[in-house]
């Protein structure tokens, strides 16, 4: 099958916290204003992750995302699909908003040491 993604993914292991933001969304049902994620992928245009904690679609989040170097950035993500694969903890994926070149270089050359193209 063809990849059809703008984006190639990849899993990584990575430190995510998100905040959240303050917006006319409904954001009830969260326990906590920062909690860290299970990441699952990552890709230049969005991140895939596992959390207990019930986000809503087209909220946006405060990500501080630590990379497998230990460097770290920060940006915003919206809340584009959500999947719950039964347990506990719901898969979403998000988009990233207002991601700087210096951030998409640093995955992308992840992605070249990985050998994902």
């Amino acid at each position: 099958m063809d990849e059809k993604r703008k984006s190639p993914r990849m899993e990584m292991d990575a430190v995510l916290k998100l905040n959240m933001l303050e917006t006319k969304k409904d954001t009830s049902g969260l326990t906590k204003e920062e909690f860290t994620v299970n990441v699952l992928n990552v890709s230049t245009g969005g991140i895939a992750f596992k959390s207990k904690e019930e986000l809503k679609l087209n909220t946006y989040y405060d990500l501080h995302l630590v990379l497998w170097t230990k460097s770290a950035f920060d940006s915003v993500i919206e809340v584009v699909r959500m999947e719950n694969m039964g347990g506990d903890e719901i898969m979403y994926g998000c988009r990233f908003i207002g991601m700087r070149p210096s951030q998409e270089m640093e995955i992308q050359i992840y992605q070249v040491l990985q050998g994902i193209q």
